[in-house]
């Protein structure tokens, strides 16, 4: 619990259509919920709430602290409104875990490293899924999983769910054929494949030593007369 982020709240007692005079005042309303637990009405300060779905999204463990309760609760994002022009958000759903009870969630996918298919092929990279659900306990659940893509060496390269390699607390829902990454076809180059395997290419004939070489030749002739 101590490595989780802390995030401050206090509890709101303007509800309904009201609630807009809070975020006229730099305040958004929030709603915490959970398995046997009353909803309880709370408020933070709405650049308060950017940072923490910045730095942890949705799904992801952190603890609130509600004014003038002794403990903070364990709560992970379930779900966010935002105004449908300015994409501002209008609204949290916290949902408060059981830390022995297992939950499902969605953790985004990033991809790193680079896919020598691109350069040696001239290949295209194509993505795929940027998560995954996954189901563990709510400790166990990681912020983002990163894949590389080194594999993908040759057009048709394919790199699926199947192929993450994740922790054993952690049990992955999505189905394992799912593309993650995958290399396009395009033209290829006549030489890919010698450097692919770290072959040096043959040397293209140089013109203009053929042509300095037969000049050669025949000043020797000349000089033979």
């Amino acid at each position: 619990m101590a490595d989780m982020d802390t995030y401050a709240v206090a509890p709101r007692t303007v509800v309904g259509k009201r609630v807009s005079t809070l975020r006229r005042e730099g305040l958004l309303p929030a709603n915490i919920y959970g398995r046997h637990l009353d909803s309880v009405a709370v408020q933070l300060p709405s650049r308060t709430a950017r940072e923490l779905l910045l730095a942890h999204g949705t799904d992801t463990l952190v603890q609130l602290q509600v004014d003038g309760e002794p403990a903070p609760r364990p709560v992970v994002v379930r779900s966010y409104q935002r105004h449908p022009v300015n994409r501002q958000v209008l609204h949290l759903d916290f949902y408060q875990v059981d830390l022995t009870r297992p939950i499902q969630g969605a953790v985004p996918l990033r991809l790193t490293g680079e896919a020598p298919a691109v350069h040696v092929y001239q290949g295209l990279l194509l993505t795929g899924a940027d998560s995954i659900q996954v189901e563990a306990l709510p400790a166990d659940i990681p912020e983002a999983i990163e894949v590389s893509i080194e594999s993908l060496r040759r057009p048709d390269s394919v790199i699926t769910v199947a192929s993450l390699k994740l922790p054993a607390s952690v049990r992955v829902l999505t189905d394992p054929d799912t593309m993650i990454a995958r290399i396009g076809r395009t033209r290829v180059r006549p030489e890919a494949v010698e450097l692919l395997e770290g072959e040096e290419p043959e040397a293209e004939a140089d013109p203009d030593a053929d042509a300095d070489e037969a000049t050669a030749d025949s000043d020797d002739d000349s000089a033979a007369e």
